[in-house]
């Protein structure tokens, strides 16, 4: 089975999370940004750019544009918690996996830990691309907790 992780940090928690688990695992990875960044200052991109988009659905182009994923068999998804769901940069990569036939699981962290909130996003990632296998993987676990689970 061949295995990519794509992910999307702008903290940089979750890269951290990322390169701990990767530097075990291995796999391919491809980092997502926002072709036009988000501001650096938290209140801004958080409470007016990332805010915007999720309110108005707005799917914000991403570097890179996207990615050929017909080589793998599963998707490794990690992504931080915004506004009770995926941030949209997340969402314009999951728009464009049509006719992905592998599986996607899907990983969020969140300072919180809500149960609602993955509840949230396995309904949004549905709502953006229904042709895509989704499943659940782990919300709010540290790295060896990631890498047991990917093990299995």
């Amino acid at each position: 089975m061949r295995d990519l992780i794509v992910y999307f940090s702008w903290s940089g928690h979750t890269a951290s999370l990322v390169e701990g688990i990767n530097s075990t695992l291995g796999y391919d990875l491809v980092r997502i940004f926002r072709a036009t960044p988000y501001s650096t200052d938290y209140r801004q991109c958080a409470y007016v750019e990332a805010k915007e988009e999720i309110r108005s659905h707005i799917l914000p182009e991403i570097t890179p544009p996207f990615t050929d994923v017909s080589g793998y068999d599963r998707i490794l998804l990690f992504f931080p918690v915004w506004w009770y769901t995926m941030p949209m940069p997340i969402a314009t990569f999951v728009s464009g996996l049509r006719g992905f036939r592998g599986e996607v699981v899907v990983f969020a962290n969140s300072y919180t830990n809500d149960p609602l909130y993955m509840s949230n996003i396995m309904r949004d990632l549905r709502s953006l691309n229904n042709s895509v296998k989704y499943k659940q993987g782990l919300f709010n676990k540290s790295v060896s907790e990631h890498i047991a689970f990917l093990r299995r």
